[in-house]
């Protein structure tokens, strides 16, 4: 277990300091109105989101890609998690393997997890070892919004993306003038119970003052996640031998914290540094349910981030971002007695990366220059200590320049925007004696990616406009795909890049009080055609061993509706609604015109919240229908039929959250012989000094 007594200490100590500081301050306090607004938190279900005045910021009002922004305020002092708060979102799905801290992942309008890269306040968390970005390393609590990108990835973001992109922006000082600043220094303590032994403890620190701005934040989560559900030994045909157990092997520790300093130099420049950490331990469940297994993964997560914005630089019409980045993740796998794999293993793997990005613009009246550059590189080491497979170190340096234009017309009613990326990648891929004592020489391999892309935009008035886009995209193939891994999964040197047209078309109305029962609504139509060539897949053989394949097209299309109402500050009303299809185009005759695995055809969302006086009432439905585990479509998926309560109380300082989610107490397994929890309870409280 990687969890030590002294990041226990320190966690105590951290709470032990809040609510000294708490004490100090609450004189002080006293006067000043909590940050979290009433009004804020009522209306839960619709974010409008703000623009970003940042540079380096995605200007949300000039972008052409369909986006969504989910505000704090929707997940604040609630036990939830960031993948079930995504997954309410058109055009989203998230995929989890188990209970509590259990891997899960994002696709976006039918792409593999692999195809989205997840932004942590816009630099990527995806790595060149490859697989996706596991979401539940990234705690809700330090998570000021959430900015969604379906199918098109603003510049700003760079390193476009095949299916899209999630930026994710940690808790900060929403506005900049030293006025306001003066006076939000608070403390927030919040602490969640919940079922299957779960706990959850969250402190933060925002100590504030005329030109500086420090958070501080540490969480701890605790889950053994003995749910029960009914296992059918994987004979899914024979009812004979089903029987309801509870699951083993899936306990969680969890220990997060944040530090943010933001330092203003004068109105036109400040700066940023941000650390966080994640230490988690993860045990890992067999297939089998064995109350024998003892197989775990240890995850220890860093990430350091220091910027400077610079406003008016030398000219008025002149901005600029600079940013330095490092990251550090520590994976320990250990399965000693081979009791998930077919050998025994103990592996440890240490993916390090660092790099910069400059973003610079000049904005005009009718024009707007965005230029972005930026340079990392990363290395990747693997070694099993109980088997024969080694390697050395694997290294991925990627550099980029990217260059748009968005030009406005008929008084900023039209607007387009054309950008032209170029990304550059070199892999050194190592030497490697494989787990039969084979030595697999290691290789160079290089690319040259050029990505076009056009956004279309035009406003019919401040709240209704049509939007489209295409462009060009590509994915180089991950370390894992190239060099393969321990056990069950090989590499194929020869894999190409993955290349894809993207293209869609949107339109967003709405309007605000056209009728008297009507207080607030909007509605988004859109469709969608993405056309991938040479897409990446593994194919098994009968032992279980999984080896990389392109295959030479794949089509993914669809359509997305979104519906939101406000009847009155009392009601919200949202609704989401999406079918995709995504076919298999392979040389390969068995497979073609059959639905690429592991996404919904039919998706549908609804969500409801009243509030009357301090009370808040929430309900969530979630349905999904038409998934495939296999590319011959011969194992189908697990329908979703999702049904979550919530009831909350405010009341001054304090907030009392209680959920009922999977109210149909269904087991879902997104993956075949990975069951989610069923019904399970929740109560948080929450104190804001």
């Amino acid at each position: 277990m990687i969890l030590s007594n002294q990041q226990y200490c320190f966690l105590v100590c951290l709470l032990l300091m809040q609510m000294a500081a708490a004490r100090a301050q609450e004189t002080a306090q006293d006067s000043v109105v909590p940050d979290s607004g009433r009004q804020t938190r009522l209306h839960v279900l619709i974010d409008e989101g703000h623009i970003e005045q940042r540079p380096g910021e995605v200007d949300r009002s000039a972008s052409s890609a369909a986006y969504t922004v989910i505000e704090a305020a929707r997940f604040r002092d609630t036990f939830v998690s960031l993948d079930e708060v995504l997954e309410q979102e058109v055009g989203v799905q998230t995929r989890s393997t188990g209970g509590e801290g259990s891997l899960s992942t994002v696709v976006l309008r039918g792409a593999a997890a692999e195809q989205v890269i997840i932004y942590l306040d816009g630099v990527p968390l995806n790595d060149a070892s490859g697989g996706a970005v596991d979401l539940s390393l990234i705690p809700l609590d330090n998570i000021e919004r959430i900015d969604i990108y379906r199918g098109s990835t603003p510049l700003e973001l760079g390193s476009p993306s095949i299916g899209g992109a999630v930026n994710i922006i940690t808790r900060r000082t929403a506005d900049d003038s030293p006025a306001a600043s003066a006076t939000r220094s608070s403390h927030r303590l919040s602490a969640s119970l919940a079922s299957f032994q779960t706990y959850r403890l969250n402190a933060s620190s925002q100590l504030s003052s005329a030109k500086d701005d420090v958070l501080l934040t540490g969480g701890y989560l605790q889950s053994e996640n003995n749910f029960s559900y009914l296992n059918d030994n994987g004979t899914g045909l024979n009812p004979a031998d089903d029987r309801v157990e509870t699951r083993n092997n899936d306990a969680v520790r969890h220990l997060t914290a944040l530090g943010n300093w933001k330092h203003r130099f004068n109105r036109r420049y400040s700066s940023e540094l941000r650390l966080d950490l994640s230490d988690r331990y993860k045990e890992i469940p067999a297939v089998s349910n064995s109350p024998d297994v003892q197989t775990r993964l240890d995850t220890r997560l860093y990430n350091l981030l220091a910027q400077l914005n610079a406003l008016q630089f030398g000219r008025k019409d002149v901005n600029g971002n600079i940013k330095l980045f490092a990251t550090s993740k520590k994976e320990v796998f250990d399965d000693s007695l081979a009791q998930i794999g077919f050998i025994n293993q103990h592996s440890t793997a240490l993916t390090r990366k660092a790099g910069g990005q400059l973003y610079a613009e000049i904005v005009r009246p009718q024009t707007h220059w965005k230029l972005l550059s930026g340079y990392s590189r990363e290395s990747y080491d693997i070694d099993n200590s109980l088997s024969l497979v080694q390697s050395d170190t694997n290294r991925r340096s990627k550099a980029e320049v990217s260059v748009e234009n968005v030009s406005y017309f008929d008084e900023q009613r039209f607007i387009t925007s054309l950008a032209l990326r170029y990304q550059q990648i070199d892999d050194t891929v190592a030497t490697k004696t494989d787990e039969f004592g084979n030595i697999v020489p290691g290789f160079n391999k290089n690319y040259r990616l050029l990505s076009p892309q056009l956004g279309l935009k035009y406003r019919l008035d401040r709240r209704t406009y049509a939007s489209a886009n295409i462009g060009q995209y590509h994915r180089a193939p991950s370390f894992l795909e190239l060099f393969g891994g321990s056990g069950l999964l090989l590499g194929n040197a020869d894999l190409l890049q993955e290349t894809s047209i993207n293209s869609d078309m949107g339109l967003t109305y709405g309007w605000f009080k056209p009728y008297h029962w009507l207080h607030n609504a909007e509605a988004y139509a859109g469709v969608f055609y993405n056309r991938v060539k040479d897409l990446i897949v593994y194919i098994y053989n009968g032992q279980g061993v999984g080896v990389p394949e392109n295959i030479s097209n794949a089509v993914i299309r669809g359509l997305e509706f979104t519906l939101k109402l406000l009847p009155s500050k009392r009601h919200t009303i949202s609704a989401n609604a999406s079918l995709t299809d995504s076919l298999n185009e392979s040389d390969i005759g068995s497979f073609n015109g059959k639905r690429l695995p592991g996404y919904y055809r039919q998706s549908l969302s609804l969500r409801y919240a009243y509030s009357l006086q301090r009370w808040v009432f929430s309900m969530e439905a979630d349905i999904k229908r038409d998934m495939f585990y296999d590319r011959s479509n011969l194992l189908p998926g697990d329908d979703v039929n999702l049904l979550n309560l919530g009831l909350r109380y405010l009341h001054q300082r304090s907030t009392v959250d209680f959920r009922v989610n999977n109210l149909l107490d269904e087991n879902i397994r997104y993956f075949r012989n990975r069951p989610t929890p069923g019904r399970n309870l929740s109560l948080t409280y929450s104190y804001l000094f």
